[in-house]
């Protein structure tokens, strides 16, 4: 969604503002989403790290 498509559009300004604040909340969260996915990942690699570990020193 690119907020500067709606500028020239036939909206009013209150729903273009609203489509802006609609936008930024889904830009918020993606990125809360990507946080949670990259540190599942780091948790992941670090239990599978530790794993790996454990097995070829015991």
């Amino acid at each position: 969604m690119d907020i500067s498509s709606i500028g020239g559009s036939a909206l009013t300004p209150e729903v273009q503002a609203q489509y802006a604040v609609k936008c930024i909340q889904m830009a918020r969260q993606s990125d809360a989403v990507i946080g949670s996915l990259i540190q599942d990942t780091v948790e992941i690699s670090k239990e599978a790290m530790d794993k790996y570990i454990a097995e070829t020193q015991g």
